[in-house]
């Protein structure tokens, strides 16, 4: 099989937002599939309708599959992942959260059920996660706290904000190095 990334924004964004485009662009000389999901209605996110959305487009699901996300796309991902299992080769998590963020309460029917980290544990040996310590959207330590259950090598960066693209993020280079790390390429 080929190698497979898949890559689920965050409220708000769609595919064309902040590095999506940039890290696909550079992973395609290295034959790595590169599919970023359009969410369903990303300004009211309903967590049935992107679990569903997952259903329908993740097309491989494999030890050369690879997962990305950024917000709030990783607790959708979590909750499509923890449905399988099949074993996947990695994931790495953006800015996520596990938790009702104070500052987004709409967000809230996404962090209502408990994930199984055990069962996610189990099925994906590499797992990073990265967050910025002046994140003022997603505050760090909920990222810290979402590796610490995932088990997960944990980075934190500085001066990087929520990795928008109106925060200078339209390339993120230390995911793609990262990234090519788990593929081992």
């Amino acid at each position: 099989m080929h190698k497979q990334l898949y890559i689920t924004h965050g409220y708000t964004a769609t595919s064309q937002s902040h590095w999506f485009q940039w890290l696909k662009n550079q992973l395609i000389p290295h034959q790595i599939n590169v599919d970023i999901f359009n969410m369903p209605n990303s300004s009211k996110p309903e967590p049935e309708a992107w679990l569903s959305y997952h259903q329908k487009h993740i097309h491989q699901l494999d030890e050369n599959t690879v997962f990305i996300a950024h917000s709030l796309g990783c607790i959708a991902t979590l909750r499509y992942l923890q449905q399988k299992n099949t074993p996947i080769k990695g994931l790495i998590l953006v800015a996520g959260f596990d938790r009702h963020l104070t500052n987004l309460p709409e967000l809230n029917a996404f962090t209502s059920e408990p994930i199984n980290y055990a069962k996610l544990i189990c099925n994906i040996p590499n797992r990073l996660v990265i967050a910025s310590l002046d994140d003022e959207i997603v505050n760090c330590h909920y990222s810290e706290e979402l590796a610490k259950k995932l088990q997960a090598q944990y980075i934190t960066l500085e001066k990087s904000g929520h990795f928008l693209a109106r925060q200078g993020f339209t390339e993120f280079p230390f995911l793609l190095e990262q990234t090519l790390k788990i593929f081992e390429i």
